[in-house]
């Protein structure tokens, strides 16, 4: 049975003395948090399971979605952003992605485990959430380079794409899943906010080595057109 998987960037939120780490949500963030929560208040939109990454701009986008939709946010820590001691073994790896024998195994554990920095954990999280809710609708408030890194695992003849994308503020990425097969619903929607609320905030640093290890060259060796675009 298939699950509908929601991947929701947290609110926008500020450093505070230039940690990123226990940002707070700006009021700006809180506004986006409750439509956000608004919108999954509607029954149609109604969510099974609600799961958040335990740093704080994650952790207060998900008590302000949960007021809305009388949910509390199961906290679990292999969604939270990437941290500075996997950026060596990331980038390596990632720059090595485009040679036959590791992009072979990128696509032979593209939606189950993998051992892959970032990537891994986040996979074993993911997997477990979509275990324990097969045909059920399933949100989890997470971050910028968690959502690539997601995009990456499940979809990985795009990733150098995927690492090049940053989302929007309390944005939805959404997929249907099942068993390892995902398919990729929508990406950034952004729909459910006012024009106003709409923020694209740069990812921390961390993220955004990961984006500079991905140049648009290597397009050339992963964006490989499908039968659909052959059409």
């Amino acid at each position: 049975m298939a699950t509908e998987l929601i991947l929701i960037r947290h609110g926008h939120a500020v450093r505070v003395n230039g940690d990123y780490y226990h940002a707070p949500l700006t009021q700006l963030g809180q506004q986006q948090a409750e439509q956000t929560g608004k919108y999954f208040s509607a029954p149609e939109n109604r969510l099974d399971g609600f799961y958040a990454s335990p740093l704080r701009r994650a952790q207060e986008t998900a008590k302000i979605i949960g007021a809305k939709i009388g949910q509390e946010a199961e906290l679990r820590s292999g969604v939270q952003e990437i941290m500075f001691f996997e950026m060596p073994a990331l980038v390596i790896l990632e720059i090595l992605s485009i040679t036959d024998l590791v992009e072979d195994y990128l696509d032979a554990h593209a939606g189950g485990p993998t051992r892959w920095p970032i990537e891994g954990r986040v996979s074993a999280v993911l997997l477990d959430i979509v275990a324990k809710h097969p045909d059920q609708r399933v949100g989890v408030i997470a971050h910028a380079g968690v959502i690539s890194a997601a995009l990456s695992w499940y979809l990985p003849e795009k990733r150098w794409r995927w690492w090049r994308t940053t989302v929007s503020n309390c944005s939805l990425t959404r997929f249907r899943v099942e068993g390892n097969r995902a398919e990729l619903l929508a990406l950034n929607d952004i729909q459910h906010l006012s024009p106003a609320l709409i923020t694209t905030q740069p990812p921390t640093t961390t993220v955004e080595i990961a984006k500079d290890a991905h140049p648009t060259e290597k397009a050339l060796v992963f964006d490989k057109p499908t039968d659909t675009d052959k059409k």
